[in-house]
């Protein structure tokens, strides 16, 4: 028969007592010895083993952690505790549905258990299960009516859960209550702000409106205020007391987009709406003449007007921008030039500033000589927008007038390392951005450009050095520290870097950092499930909550997770055709892995005892081979399901998918991969090659039953029809690469070059850029192609880009 603590002797109890407290200071090598003491008299105790397998978990035992807890499990299945600690371990490994279904067993048990309840409201937040967080902080605010924490919880819990009337209703009753801890002005002034937010939620404006005004002496935050207030009179359509209202907020911040379309919907006009146009810079204009120094209502006349009008806003905001030396202005009007004769008039009104300095040395509207520095800032500008239309030459000849005139302004060499990159000539660029980075080496964004153009050169290891600039020269581990910094656009480079030079280990190893960054975005939210709720800061929690559906929407994560997917497959395709990638090993003394030297000499200072003491996860698997070993597909298939549940709307997410399921012989998701992605664009290059390959494994895998391919079969000639591939190619150059890549994928290597090659051809201008060319020359190396093939090739592909050196 199985003993509970109580029926411990009161040593022992007192001796459990006193692990579970080592457990809460993070002793867990004395709670261990504590849990073992008290298994040696009493071995089959069902909880103490649960707790020493709980010790051992965090003591990087787990297998042996969890078999023990599961013993403890098997002997008192009815231990609150023992559940309890099940919970605590599944929670801490981010198993949370495991740990849910172990707290809510421990509830069983005991179900007024005020930690497991915290506990568990938490998890049931994490995991959006509103409906039972709100079951759960209803037993809470229950136990303790006058625990803010927990009738602010359960308030949070009926928004998320959209109830916006219960928590309202919450936070009345609660609100004027006897709190302990009481709420200082702050928190005060954040739940009345939320309080207002829920009943604007609850459609009520007019009711907000009165509460907003009631609350005004408590408020801290009187931006926040001023804002809602703003907003709500809006939507009572009280457009005259809102307009009063968004103008006093333009005077705090004109260049506040909110605050100027709200200014607009105040007097009726739709800024997205080409039948108001007009009117909207007729209010631009008022604006402006209120607020000169604004430098967003100097631009929004460019987004609004058209032909002439055009060319007279542009002309005042371009030579406004020129005097002052605006560096930005280009990136500020880079969304115009989506509208070409706008991008074209940009482009002609910049040329006519800088004939009229060159040859008057004064603007044709001016009675003074203009700074010499105003036709830098025309060149400057010219140079990128020449860039923009892929005239790499003019837009070179331009920057280095630039430069000549100003040979230390740092902004015209990082457009020139720019122009060269999208020419072609990488190292080139690398160099030029190498020289701007030298003339001020404190800057941290001139040093972030200058690595991430040494990682499109492949040179990984200087790039670390360089990048170990960012970490302080005290900290422990230096290597360590950079993955901890969360640089997702660094590890993506260098996964690229990797991936080019065929370490597919390494690469492996830096995409896997970048999705842990978000999977870390989305674990640490359990942390603000209480700490918001505690600290009142409950308008921003929300915020966090809704940010967070949405946090592998980020494209670095898509972009990491697609990479690593690819390279998952590239693995299984090896292995398949007997060609296994091996990792490459590490060479010594080519990583400063500690403050105290290079790898080699790290490894004598910790065995001399000097430096750091801890092997970090960073150090276990320098080669990426626990990625290389893996199951590949197994993995692939996990990143290809779960972009599909995070980004199903991107294209690439299901060519993605498609390529995994057919290695998989999964036919029918294959088809639903196709489908999908038609449904998304139903011209999209890649599905006349998805068709083929899936109608060609349905003829070749005899694995496959019969009956099956006959629905499939259908299912293809009813939406495709018959599909060639070899023919119909000629449309895009994105056609050409998707037809390749099938074809490589079938074994057709000939065919394959004898397509790419003529992808330099001017019948495929349209479209064809450095990276797509790029992508062309890759394939044709792995197509088999012959030397002289590829050589040709490199010579077609530099008639398009004459300045590039990687052909």
């Amino acid at each position: 028969m199985s003993m509970t603590v109580t029926e411990l002797p009161h040593k022992e109890q007192a001796l459990f007592r006193s692990a579970l407290k080592l457990y809460e200071a993070s002793q867990y090598k004395k709670g261990l010895k504590v849990s073992e003491q008290i298994l040696k008299k009493f071995p089959d105790h069902g909880e103490t083993l649960s707790v020493k397998g709980m010790f051992l978990a965090h003591l990087e035992r787990k297998e042996e952690g969890y078999e023990l807890m599961e013993r403890g499990l098997k002997i008192n299945p009815q231990s609150s505790i023992s559940w309890h600690v099940y919970g605590l371990v599944c929670r801490s490994d981010k198993k949370y549905v495991q740990a849910i279904k172990c707290y809510e067993e421990a509830l069983k048990a005991d179900s007024e258990n005020m930690h497991i309840l915290r506990e568990v409201a938490s998890l049931y937040v994490q995991m959006r299960q509103y409906s039972k967080a709100v079951e759960c902080r209803e037993k809470l605010t229950a136990m303790n009516p006058f625990f803010p924490s927990f009738w602010l919880g359960l308030a949070t819990a009926h928004h998320m859960n959209g109830r916006y009337d219960l928590a309202i209703k919450v936070i009345s009753a609660h609100e004027l209550g006897n709190n302990q801890p009481p709420l200082d002005k702050y928190m005060i002034s954040e739940l009345s702000l939320y309080k207002n937010w829920l009943i604007e939620l609850n459609g009520d404006y007019q009711q907000a409106l009165e509460h907003l005004k009631e609350i005004r002496p408590q408020i801290v935050d009187i931006t926040g205020w001023k804002e809602k207030k703003a907003r709500l009179l809006l939507k009572a359509d009280r457009k005259e007391a809102a307009a009063t209202a968004f103008q006093d907020l333009l005077e705090r911040n004109s260049e506040n987009d909110d605050y100027i379309t709200g200014y607009m919907e105040c007097n009726g006009l739709d800024m997205k709406c080409d039948e108001d146009q007009d009117a909207v810079l007729e209010v631009i204009g008022t604006l402006q003449q209120q607020f000169p120094s604004s430098n967003r209502l100097r631009f929004l006349p460019l987004m609004y007007s058209t032909g002439d009008n055009f060319v007279v806003a542009a002309e005042s905001l371009a030579k406004y921008a020129l005097r002052k030396g605006i560096p930005s202005l280009f990136s500020s009007v880079r969304v115009l030039y989506a509208d070409k004769a706008k991008g074209a008039a940009l482009g002609t009104l910049i040329e006519s500033c800088a004939t009229q300095i060159r040859d008057t040395k004064r603007f044709n509207d001016s009675t003074d000589d203009e700074p010499a520095s105003v036709l830098l800032w025309c060149n400057y500008y010219l140079a990128q927008h020449y860039d923009y239309y892929g005239d790499h030459e003019r837009a070179l000849t331009l920057i280095e007038e630039a430069i000549r005139s100003s040979p230390k302004t740092i902004e015209p060499y990082m457009i020139k390392a720019r122009i060269l990159k999208h020419a072609g000539d990488f190292r080139g660029a690398r160099d030029t951005m190498d020289y701007a980075r030298q003339q001020d080496v404190g800057d941290r964004y001139l040093t972030t450009k200058f690595i991430k153009y040494m990682l499109r050169v492949d040179e990984v290891d200087e790039a670390e050095k360089t990048y170990l600039l960012f970490v302080n020269e005290d900290a422990p581990h230096k290597i360590q520290e950079i993955v901890n910094m969360q640089a997702t656009w660094y590890m993506n480079e260098r996964g690229h870097a990797y991936r080019r030079m065929g370490d597919i280990g390494r690469a492996l190893k830096h995409y896997h950092q970048a999705i842990s960054v978000f999977d870390t975005y989305q674990d640490d939210q359990y942390d603000f499930h209480q700490y918001s709720v505690r600290k009142v800061t409950l308008r921003s929690y929300i915020d966090i909550l809704e940010w967070e559906a949405t946090v592998y929407e980020n494209p670095a994560y898509q972009t990491a997770a697609r990479a690593a997917a690819e390279c998952y497959l590239e693995l299984a395709d090896r292995k398949a055709s007997c060609n296994t990638f091996v990792p490459i090993e590490i060479e010594k003394d080519d990583k400063p892995l500690t403050r105290n030297g290079s790898a080699q000499q790290g490894q004598q200072n910790l065995a001399a005892g000097v430096g750091e003491t801890k092997v970090y996860d960073v150090e276990k698997d320098p080669n990426g081979t626990k990625f290389v070993e893996s199951d590949k597909l197994a993995e692939a298939l996990k990143l290809a399901e779960h972009l599909e549940s995070v980004a199903a709307s991107n294209p690439d997410t299901h060519v993605l998918a498609f390529e995994v399921h057919l290695r998989m012989q999964k036919y029918f998701l294959v088809l639903k991969a196709i489908n999908a992605l038609k449904a998304i664009d139903a011209t999209h290059p890649a599905l006349p090659s998805m068709v083929v390959r899936l109608s060609q494994a349905l003829d070749t895998d005899e694995s496959f039953a019969a009956a099956l391919k006959v629905p499939l079969r259908a299912q293809l000639a009813k939406s495709f029809g018959a599909v060639d591939i070899t023919t119909g190619t000629a449309e895009s150059i994105d056609s050409v690469l998707a037809a390749a890549k099938s074809m490589l994928a079938m074994g057709n290597g000939d065919q394959a070059a004898a397509l790419l090659v003529q992808t330099p051809e001017a019948k495929y201008a349209e479209g064809r850029t450095l990276l797509k060319l790029l992508e062309a020359k890759r394939l044709l190396a792995k197509s088999g192609a012959d030397e002289s093939t590829q050589a040709a090739f490199g010579a077609s592909a530099k008639t398009v880009f004459p300045l590039a050196t990687c052909f």
